[in-house]
């Protein structure tokens, strides 16, 4: 069996970008830069850290959604069913110091099939959209408390 323990957190950032950068930019904008990050980080992180075969610590990138208080982030893990080969991938969003988070399953495959995945402009789009709508699920649990 091939259990890979490494279970730490990485975040992405605006590192690089002048704050004067920052304030000029829409929301869009700005999840666009995120996304990208963490897309590249995750697969950074896959390549490097999960196996071909059997079971491992998920691996999963996070970053502070933009004029929120929530937080997304995007798991790398084996597939419960078929832990031997399958790998899937999970978007989730939480409110910043809660332990309840909204996620959504997003696609299966092996780690080859899942780190092109990622590569793909439509799956940017698709991170984008979900984490959007997550985030509004997520606000809208709050603001009925």
């Amino acid at each position: 069996m091939n259990i890979n323990n490494n279970n730490n957190q990485i975040n992405t950032s605006f590192s690089g970008l002048l704050k004067k950068d920052l304030n000029k930019m829409t929301k869009d904008e700005k999840m666009d830069i995120l996304v990208e990050k963490a897309s590249n980080l995750l697969v950074q992180r896959a390549e490097r850290e999960v196996p071909d075969n059997g079971k491992f610590s998920r691996i999963f990138v996070a970053f502070d959604i933009p004029d929120t208080q929530n937080e997304a982030l995007i798991s790398f893990e084996h597939d419960e069913i078929e832990p031997k080969d399958m790998r899937r991938l999970s978007i989730g969003v939480h409110r910043a110091n809660s332990d309840r988070i909204t996620s959504k399953y997003i696609v299966k495959g092996t780690k080859k099939e899942l780190i092109e995945y990622l590569k793909k402009t439509e799956f940017k789009k698709e991170f984008t959209d979900t984490v959007n709508s997550l985030s509004h699920s997520v606000d809208n649990y709050y603001s009925s408390l």
